[in-house]
């Protein structure tokens, strides 16, 4: 169990200012995307707060994709899930981009994945169960008929471990603290066509929670 503190914060920032300045294009390998944000990382005195992870084309459907040399294709999802250390403490987000224009089954999926991550969000405060924002984020998903899809937990604490408790998960009936920080990221993995995966850290609060990551 952790609760936010100003390194954790910090690790956030440079989280986020290292997506910011990242570069993904037809061409690349996956590795290239690795090692750029390792560099960028290095820019403010951080490194990864766990083995980078770059999935593209068929390979995003593979939920923890560590980063190979398959060259990035236009037209292709990329999931990229990769954080920041400063002082001990981590912080872990994950985006899924394309490059070049979307097809309608992409668009649907991305909307899919965002409006559950929203609703996620949205059921999280201090007092609720942890299974009980898991089973809304999966409802949705399942109602959108992708439930087989949805491979793992909705989200995990992180502190000075990337994974700690508490886990957001099915199984797990103990109810979030206030100043808890926790990861809320659905995703949808279809073998052979790609995956999605949006994942944000967050603070529970008394009324809901803060979205700590900011891209």
């Amino acid at each position: 169990m952790i609760f936010l503190n100003k390194a954790q914060l910090k690790a956030i920032r440079i989280a986020d200012r290292v997506y910011s300045k990242l570069k993904v294009k037809a061409g690349m390998t996956e590795k290239e995307v690795a090692r750029q944000i390792t560099f960028l990382l290095r820019q403010y005195k951080s490194r990864p707060s766990f083995r980078i992870l770059v999935g593209s084309g068929k390979r995003s459907a593979i939920p923890h994709c560590f980063a190979a040399g398959k060259k990035i294709k236009r037209g292709e999802l990329v999931v990229i899930d990769f954080g920041a250390v400063y002082n001990g403490y981590r912080s872990d987000m994950t985006r899924t981009v394309i490059v070049g224009k979307p097809s309608k089954r992409q668009k649907k999926i991305y909307s899919i994945v965002k409006k559950a991550q929203a609703i996620g969000i949205k059921a999280v405060n201090a007092g609720r169960p942890c299974c009980e924002v898991d089973r809304k984020v999966r409802d949705y998903i399942r109602q959108k008929g992708f439930g087989k899809y949805f491979v793992h937990t909705t989200g995990h604490g992180i502190g000075r471990r990337v994974h700690q408790a508490p886990k957001i998960s099915r199984g797990n009936n103990h109810k979030l603290k206030l100043g808890m920080v926790i990861t809320i990221e659905p995703g949808i993995y279809i073998k052979g066509w790609g995956g999605v995966r949006i994942e944000d850290m967050v603070l529970v609060t008394k009324k809901g929670c803060k979205v700590l990551t900011k891209s």
